[in-house]
């Protein structure tokens, strides 16, 4: 057979092993509306002179959506591998509250507490350009992430359809990593983790607990 045989089309896109992270944004002190945190796999850095970028994508009709739209700014979370068995010990606890329901609907600051997963604000930096940052609201961060990246939006959101994409400078970068080499492999966790643990489905979505 020709090579040309070999290929053929298809609508199955590609099953990507990537990092998973949480994005945690602050709400507008209303009722309505409060700081939440999300489950997000969309993420990429993009450049980094002069200003390190990054990009994200934000699921239309969250309130993780609305808040970063709103406030234009938050916090990248990159999980550590041992995020998708809760505290509780009932695998993916925390992935399937923060990435499967609405803050609208559940306190998800208190159910974190409860898995063991605390909010905390992240310490105060050292360097004078991290000092001048601190003047800044920021929202909470769960405890130990393999990294923290501090993101404010450049320009506005694009429109992807069900998503926007938002292009964000990084203002700033912690590491719970007492790892400072680049080239060592980071204790994350990855998508491919939460399909053979079946806590997300090959299409990226929670599988919920029957």
């Amino acid at each position: 057979a020709s090579i040309a045989n070999a290929f053929h089309a298809t609508s199955i896109p590609p099953l990507l092993d990537v990092p998973v992270f949480s994005l945690s944004t602050l709400g507008d002190d209303s009722p309505t509306s409060e700081s939440t945190m999300n489950i997000l796999t969309y993420a990429s850095p993009i450049s980094i002179k002069p200003d390190r970028m990054w990009s994200i994508s934000l699921y239309k009709g969250t309130m993780t959506h609305e808040n970063f739209a709103r406030e234009r700014r938050g916090i990248l979370q990159m999980l550590r591998a041992n995020k998708s068995t809760g505290e509780t010990g009932e695998a993916g606890e925390l992935i399937r509250l923060l990435g499967g329901s609405s803050g609208r609907d559940v306190d998800k600051r208190a159910r974190c507490a409860e898995l063991g997963s605390a909010w905390e604000k992240l310490p105060e930096g050292e360097k004078e350009e991290e000092k001048e940052d601190e003047k800044e609201e920021w929202p909470y961060v769960l405890p130990s992430c393999v990294y923290y990246l501090k993101l404010e939006l450049v320009g506005d959101l694009i429109d992807c359809g069900s998503h926007e994409v938002a292009l964000c400078k990084v203002v700033s970068m912690t590491s719970d990593e007492e790892k400072e080499n680049a080239a060592e492999e980071l204790d994350s966790l990855s998508t491919r983790r939460l399909r053979e643990d079946s806590i997300i489905s090959e299409l990226g979505r929670v599988i919920p607990l029957d």
